[in-house]
């Protein structure tokens, strides 16, 4: 696709990620050229006009609602239109947003929540949480994972698990474990997944279920992103050296 794109109104605010080709917009500070995986953030409310190069381009882009808009700014107002050019935190956090819609046709709304307000708090400039040791609700919120892990959690209850923000609660957890809450979560069903597959008799798409995935295809996907080996593969390495 190629050509002029005329002059519109965003109602909300928005993401996007180049992921091939390359486009030019307006903005409130200028005009913003973007090539492959570099990102935007376009505040609500703005008018603009843009151009897709000759070459055509193909974007990730992700809508903020207004209601999770409004959330933020409890904490912080709306961050203004910004580009990340240089592989910074907005990109990066892009890049992971786009993986987990890649990679699984069952993306983690946990994973999904988190990603999103941290893509705001870097949209918004916020300051990364210094926080090196676990805070005093710490433990309440991995407590929850453990013992809920294998239904669908969201970060809006481990933040009132917590009383915090949800911000804050996905910054510091991956402050502190290098990891989104849903990938925590996620390690944990595949850590219970392959206790289940170890038991005589035991039906792959049994244990997907049992694991809160969401079939056995969900299973096999995401325990071979953390594992290396599909599901079948791990039962008869076990079985071999056993």
């Amino acid at each position: 696709m190629e050509g002029n794109v005329p002059s519109h109104t965003h109602q909300t605010s928005f993401y996007q990620l180049v992921i091939a080709g390359a486009c030019e917009e307006s903005s409130s500070r200028g005009r913003f050229y973007s090539q492959p995986f570099s990102l935007i953030f376009t505040r609500s409310g703005t008018t603009h006009d843009g151009r897709i190069a000759p070459c055509g381009a193909h974007s990730f882009t992700i809508e903020i609602s207004n209601a999770w808009m409004r959330e933020f700014c409890e904490l912080h107002a709306e961050p203004e239109t910004i580009q990340d050019r240089a592989g910074g935190e907005l990109t990066c956090r892009g890049i992971q947003l786009y993986r987990e819609y890649r990679a699984a046709m069952a993306p983690c709304a946990l994973t999904v929540d988190a990603l999103i307000w941290e893509l705001l708090a870097a949209a918004a400039g916020m300051e990364t949480p210094e926080a090196t040791t676990p805070p005093g609700w710490w433990d309440r919120v991995i407590d929850l994972l453990h013992s809920e892990f294998r239904r669908d959690l969201r970060i809006s209850e481990l933040a009132a698990e917590a009383r915090v923000h949800p911000v804050h609660l996905a910054r510091v957890f991956r402050r502190i474990c290098r990891q989104t809450p849903g990938e925590y979560m996620q390690r944990l069903r595949v850590r219970f997944a392959s206790e289940k597959l170890l038991v005589p008799d035991s039906r792959i798409v049994d244990v997907a279920v049992e694991a809160g995935f969401a079939d056995q295809s969900h299973l096999t996907r995401t325990f071979k992103r953390y594992t290396r080996m599909t599901p079948g593969e791990f039962r008869r390495d076990v079985a071999s050296r056993r």
